[in-house]
């Protein structure tokens, strides 16, 4: 065999085995892309499932803050629209006392409720306290007590009503359409059917 043939054998041998390298470079490089893409597309998954569940939660979190907030006007414009109606309930209770104080019925108001005072307050030093607009009654309230007392005009007194206090006995009572009526809001707000839950 010639040295010709000996060196094409030869440069055909490097070749091939030139052809054979190149070709597992090229399958280990396809191989490692594959792996790095692989690699990728997990992680790329990973972030965008994480990335997604934080959008939702945050999306959660603004729902449930909206809802609240939307929760928190409607609740003060119910009690808003709650406190108007009971506003109106009182106003027209109250036109309905003082059209009372304008009856003969409320004389004999008067004089039971001071009849009522002189079982408690039997000691002296009581005051008994009217309103302004009661003037007329005072003599009536007086002989009703039927015991000395101070007569005493008081301007919290708007609708009507007297109380009394004896200071040396610790006594106080109060039967004026004002406080009765006050009285009546509480029970109103629990048993009117407009409570805001």
């Amino acid at each position: 065999m010639s040295n010709v043939d000996k060196l094409s054998q030869f440069n055909s041998a490097i070749n091939h085995y030139a052809e054979a390298q190149r070709a597992k470079i090229l399958q280990d490089i396809e191989a490692y892309k594959q792996k790095e893409l692989k690699e990728t597309e997990a992680t790329a998954k990973l972030e965008s499932e994480r990335l997604i569940i934080k959008e939702v939660a945050q999306e959660r979190s603004n729902i449930v803050r909206e809802m609240s907030h939307k929760e928190l006007g409607a609740r003060r414009a119910l009690l808003e629209k709650r406190k108007q109606i009971a506003d109106q309930v009182f106003e027209r209770a109250e036109k309905v006392l003082v059209e009372f104080t304008g009856t003969p019925e409320y004389a004999k108001y008067l004089e039971r409720y001071a009849k009522g005072f002189a079982e408690i307050f039997s000691g002296p030093g009581t005051v008994i306290y009217y309103g302004e607009r009661d003037e007329k009654y005072k003599a009536q309230i007086q002989q009703a007590f039927g015991q000395e007392c101070t007569m005493q005009v008081d301007q919290k007194i708007q609708i009507g009503g007297i109380r009394a206090e004896n200071e040396a006995m610790h006594l106080a009572a109060d039967n004026t359409l004002d406080s009765v009526l006050e009285d009546q809001r509480g029970w109103f707000e629990e048993n009117s059917g407009m409570a805001v839950v």
